[in-house]
């Protein structure tokens, strides 16, 4: 199932092979379409490492209890000969500019977290 035009569902899939809940189908395609809007500005492919979490995933992997993940509303990124700090820059200004949900931003050694909770949240 496509849910933007460079994304699709099976990008966003638990790694322990849990089903997608309707709900979380629909934060999904929410989270597609600014992942889109990241990817248009880049003008490169972004890589998703972990989109959705079942909820017994992300227990067995110490995520955090209130995660994101798990409601599909976050996505951790990599972007190929971008460092996560070039690519937390983009994310900042376009929420800035308004072209993205405002939301939750870390980078990390390899990747960048990006999740669209509504408010702006640097961790």
């Amino acid at each position: 199932m496509k849910l933007s035009k460079n994304f699709s569902l099976q990008e966003f899939a638990s790694k322990d092979g849990a089903d997608f809940p309707a709900e979380v189908i629909e934060n999904l395609k929410d989270l597609a379409e600014n992942l889109q809007a990241i990817r248009d500005e880049i003008g490169q492919p972004i890589t998703i490492t972990s989109g959705y979490r079942s909820p017994a995933h992300n227990k067995a992997i110490k995520g955090a209890k209130h995660s994101f993940h798990v409601k599909g509303m976050a996505a951790d990124i990599k972007v190929k000969d971008m460092t996560p700090k070039e690519v937390k820059a983009i994310v900042l200004r376009l929420m800035k500019e308004g072209k993205i949900l405002k939301g939750g931003v870390k980078s990390y050694g390899t990747w960048l977290h990006y999740d669209i909770r509504g408010e702006l949240v640097l961790f």
